[in-house]
């Protein structure tokens, strides 16, 4: 997964795949634009294939799409395509789990020596462990290490009791030493920190991360093609998607990877899901809807809750940070190397704008999406003064 960074940056194909023209919610000058930059964007940056949706109001203005699922396999990206999103996966748990604390089955205090009662009485945590709590753990204030040993990497335990098994012994193990940072007073992001959150729930409920994940959130957010891992194809081969790695020391031709390619699922809570563009997006507007009181799934003072930043600009998942785009901006990230995906939401202009790329060339497909993103919200200010 892609480390976090504080980023407001400031043809292969003749033409885009794009939403029909006449549908009821697209807006033609929107959609005219959209697909005359991400057209230009991924034939200039190269980027294997690149998608962008802009939605506003609760109604999508425009999605397009440019270039293939494969390198040089000649099948486009269509915009019902899957995208493995990377640590947007972050927000997504701590959403998860904010619907745990509204029914009391977990509190944003609740603390290592809570979950693990009998480990910390035995002493296999460390006592510096003991009182960190959950909030600290989805805000990267917990001072834990950032990442898991390479070995994770080799763990793929299916899915059910086997993954939680496996998920709780590695927190359990990370656990055994101290913290790296201070806790409450430094800023480390962390996709051990996730996990261990992901492990809160799971020890809390008797429930798999996942199934937690699909009950929660995507069955009430009718995000039907949304699961766990890169997109996987069905009858026929290129269904969707193959994510890419650059070229040999970031040189030559992207190379195409297995549907399997991806970091290991006992990491799931901290970013191994994917969904098409337009779940991406619906899934944001859920957050921007229930900042004003009209979510589905949480209370307001909950959502606003999520949005609230701690350290370094970030909440729960989320970076938040003024813009001068349009006033307060609320977005994240997400990259396992094979894929990139942004998504950002506006409150004050009631914008949601998501982008995906299945390159692995980060710094192009992170510069471009930003790009998009200026571009389509200037668009959007100026169709609205």
């Amino acid at each position: 997964m892609m480390k976090y960074q504080l980023l407001l940056l400031i043809f292969s194909w003749v033409t885009s795949t794009s939403a029909k023209a006449d549908s009821p919610e697209i807006d033609l000058s929107t959609q005219q634009s959209l697909d005359k930059l991400v057209t230009e964007i991924q034939a200039k940056s190269k980027l294997v294939g690149l998608g962008a949706i802009v939605m506003q109001d609760n109604k999508t203005l425009a999605i397009s799409t440019a270039g293939e699922r494969k390198v040089d396999s000649g099948v486009k990206i269509t915009t019902d395509d899957q995208w493995h999103i990377g640590s947007i996966t972050k927000s997504m748990t701590a959403t998860m789990i904010a619907q745990l604390v509204e029914t009391g089955k977990l509190n944003w205090k609740t603390s290592v020596k809570d979950i693990f009662p009998k480990e910390t009485k035995a002493n296999k945590i460390h006592k510096k462990w003991h009182d960190i709590t959950l909030e600290q753990f989805l805000t990267h204030t917990s001072g834990v290490k950032g990442n898991f040993s390479m070995d994770i990497q080799t763990l793929w335990p299916e899915e059910g009791k086997e993954r939680m098994d496996v998920r709780k012994a590695q927190v359990l193990d990370v656990l055994k030493s101290a913290p790296e940072l201070t806790p409450g007073k430094q800023f480390l992001y962390s996709n051990v920190g996730f996990t261990i959150a992901g492990v809160f729930a799971e020890q809390k409920t008797g429930k798999s991360w996942e199934s937690l994940i699909r009950k929660n959130l995507f069955e009430p957010l009718a995000l039907s093609q949304a699961g766990f891992g890169p997109p996987k194809d069905g009858d026929k081969e290129l269904e969707q998607p193959r994510g890419h790695q650059k070229g040999l020391f970031g040189f030559g031709s992207p190379k195409a990877v297995s549907t399997e390619a991806d970091n290991s699922p006992v990491m799931g809570p901290a970013g191994t899901i994917r969904m098409t563009l337009r779940e991406l997006a619906a899934y944001a507007n859920e957050h921007l809807q229930g900042e004003k009181g009209k979510g589905k799934l949480l209370k307001q003072s909950t959502y606003q809750y999520l949005h609230s930043a701690k350290l370094n600009d970030y909440a729960f998942g989320w970076v938040v940070q003024n813009s001068d785009m349009s006033g307060p901006v609320i977005w994240h990230n997400g990259s396992n190397t094979m894929w990139y995906a942004l998504v950002v939401f506006f409150p004050e202009l009631d914008v949601v704008i998501a982008v995906t790329s299945n390159d692995g060339n980060i710094k192009q497909a992170e510069k471009n999406a930003w790009k998009i993103v200026r571009e389509m919200t200037k668009k959007i200010r100026e169709k609205n003064s």
